[in-house]
């Protein structure tokens, strides 16, 4: 069955004609047979899933579909299963998908059973295990730092451990995950794992990157190396355990001595120029010490694993096959002993754990030293910050440094896939590139909707001037007072507390997104008040008002903004025009909350004037038919004002 006929018996069903959907399903089949990249522009109400999932169906073609967010993952899911049984009833064709997360989302079993954890830490998961539950720690209640204790680790599970490892057949990632990975046609995973590349041979499948307007910032965090008071404890209390004794370092001493200083009342982030000065500091009181009593374990390990295979004749085949693996010890030390059994006795096990453990320290060590490198560096391609943030677990602040990529430029290479799909609703071709490196061919379908019941008013006042944050309360109330669902979409974090103490209002972080979503929908609120998220992520249907509070250029203090604006201005370049360019990327995400569908009306309200400087956003506004109206008097509202 071709791809038209499939669409076409899904109009049958009831589902409308797109035209913009139907030129995407071309788009996609042409990438499919010739391959090539293809940038697609595809307007809220394209149905821009089902325009390259039905193709990729149709086609038997094997696929990897990446979008932003974990959440986004699950919502892609339910589209698949609609389409692909739906499909099967045609055809009688299954057609397999698998949803694949990071590694480090999923329950190690082994370390699950060696921690020693209280039972309010295990939480559901003992309950979950006798379930259908494939081992996601995403969706059970433990805490991040406990599933930071129990996930899967590539320093702790590595390719020679998983030979010896008792949980080996049970394994949720690597037995169940990784074997539906390798049999799914549709693989649903997102940015930050396209980044880490946790995924097999790409050659022959097609790449899907839905939500292409925000790739370069999950790429930029997937790429991030950091250090955390958190990991030097975590590191620390493996130490203890390997050498058998106490082990005290001024870890939090050096993060407080050091970063307290740096950050504002409320302030969870700040950017630094360089971590370098920090680093020798660094070195002489917390890495150096870790790394002579490392060593001093490994020494210690040696001498006992050499006087064990002396007094032995024979030891197991997995035993000895996972001490070749370390590469501890000497092979003509280890072929003094032969092997004749196959699984461990008592003894062995107990020196696996402690191989284990040196294996595990190992890796999290030869990170440490290639942090620290990268700090003491200062490449001006890479950019430095900090964050600070409550621990339950340390009953203290976690502090964190961090290095990352500024243009996370090379991160995704299309050459490595079959062909290639980015498409958004504001997908834009220089961003892209500027950003990620990737090129292609850059196609804008017609847009669905009739938006001339739609009135976006702009406020007469500056965010720079007196007062502006009193004029934004007054547009507050006087849109909550006209509908029934209003989405307030802030772009600084100290405005959230305008609107505290108001009935039925939610700000983002009271529960999460979903809930939040769901209770504005279902009217259990009336307001939903946030940030990034809100611009671009929401999709809340019927009448409803939007306020923005200002025209979202990101703030020159984000620490990703403040390096890229340092980056460029050391090569000559103006910022700014990246800036601006950035800033109509999410206006015009903003705008888009709006109309989901084509009933939808109501009206957008800015209380930013500086919008008149940038005629792209005005452009844009009148390109798809918006009513435009400038209120130059905020309590006379009825004086309004067109300006052209």
């Amino acid at each position: 069955m071709d791809s038209f006929s499939f669409y076409q018996y899904l109009q049958n069903k009831g589902f409308e004609r797109r035209e913009s959907q139907e030129e995407m399903i071309h788009l996609v089949e042409e990438v499919i047979r010739e391959g090539g990249v293809r940038l697609i522009e595809a307007p809220t109400g394209t149905g821009k899933t089902f325009a390259y999932l039905i193709p990729i169906i149709t086609s038997r073609q094997r696929a990897i579909i990446s979008t932003g967010t974990k959440v986004l993952q699950d919502q892609l899911k339910r589209d698949i299963e609609f389409l692909t049984s739906h499909y099967k009833l045609l055809t009688g064709e299954e057609v397999s998908y698998a949803v694949l997360k990071g590694k480090g989302n999923y329950l190690c079993i082994d370390r699950f059973k060696k921690e020693n954890l209280s039972s309010q830490e295990k939480a559901d998961i003992p309950e979950l295990m006798e379930t259908e539950w494939e081992g996601d720690l995403t969706l059970s209640s433990v805490s991040p730092e406990v599933a930071g204790r129990i996930n899967v680790d590539e320093d702790y599970c590595t390719n020679a451990y998983r030979k010896v490892c008792p949980h080996r057949g049970e394994c949720y990632y690597w037995e169940k995950v990784k074997s539906r990975e390798r049999s799914a046609q549709i693989l649903v995973i997102n940015h930050a794992l396209l980044a880490l590349k946790e995924f097999e041979e790409t050659k022959d499948k097609v790449l899907v990157i839905d939500e292409a307007h925000e790739l370069d910032r999950y790429l930029t965090l997937a790429s991030t190396a950091g250090i955390s008071l958190y990991f030097i404890r975590e590191l620390t209390s493996s130490l203890q355990k390997l050498t058998g004794r106490e082990i005290s370092l001024p870890v939090e001493e050096f993060f407080r001595d050091n970063f307290a200083k740096l950050f504002k009342e409320e302030t969870e982030e700040v950017s630094l120029d360089s971590l370098a000065p920090y680093m020798e500091d660094f070195k002489t009181r917390i890495c150096q010490p870790l790394y002579d009593l490392f060593d001093e374990a490994v020494g210690q390990l040696k001498e006992e694993l050499k006087e064990f295979l002396e007094g032995r004749l024979m030891v197991s085949f997995k035993f000895k096959g996972y001490l070749e693996k370390t590469l501890l010890l000497p092979r003509e030390i280890i072929e003094l002993t032969g092997a004749s059994y196959e699984d461990p006795d008592h003894d062995e096990e107990a020196l696996i754990e402690k191989l284990k453990r040196v294996e595990f320290l190992s890796g999290k060590l030869r990170k440490l030293k290639r942090f620290v490198r990268l700090c003491e560096e200062e490449d001006p391609s890479f950019g430095y910050k900090l964050s600070k943030k409550w621990s339950r677990k340390l009953q203290t602040f976690n502090y964190r440094m961090e290095v990352f990529p500024v243009f996370p430029r090379g991160v995704v290479e299309p050459e490595a896939y079959k062909g290639v799909v980015l498409t958004s609703a504001t997908i834009d071709p220089e961003d892209i590139s500027f950003t990620t490196g990737i090129e292609g061919d850059f196609y804008r379908l017609s847009k669905n909707f009739d938006y001339s019941s739609i009135t976006f008013l702009i406020h007469d006042t500056n965010p720079k001037k007196p007062r502006w944050e009193e004029k934004l309360v007054e547009a507050f109330e006087d849109i909550r007072s006209l509908y029934d669902k209003v989405l307030v979409l802030l772009t600084n974090k100290a405005h959230l507390k305008l609107f505290e103490g108001n009935g039925q209002v939610a700000k983002q972080g009271d529960d999460s997104l979903n809930s939040l979503i769901s209770a504005l929908r279902e009217g259990k609120i009336k307001v939903l008040v946030g940030l990034d998220s809100l611009w671009t992520g929401i999709d809340v249907r019927g009448e409803k008002g939007i306020l923005m509070s200002k025209l979202p250029f990101d703030s020159p203090e984000d620490p990703v903004t403040y390096h890229r604006i340092k980056y460029l201005r050391s090569l000559g370049e103006d910022p700014f025009h990246y800036q601006r360019r950035k800033a109509f990327i999410k206006f015009r995400q903003g705008v888009g909350r709006l109309k989901r569908q084509k009933e939808d009306t109501g009206t957008i309200v800015l209380c930013d004037n500086r919008i008149w400087r940038y005629r792209e956003f005005i452009n844009y506004l009148k390109e798809l038919g918006i009513k435009v109206v400038y209120l130059k008097n905020l309590t006379a509202r009825r004086t309004w004002e067109r300006p052209y």
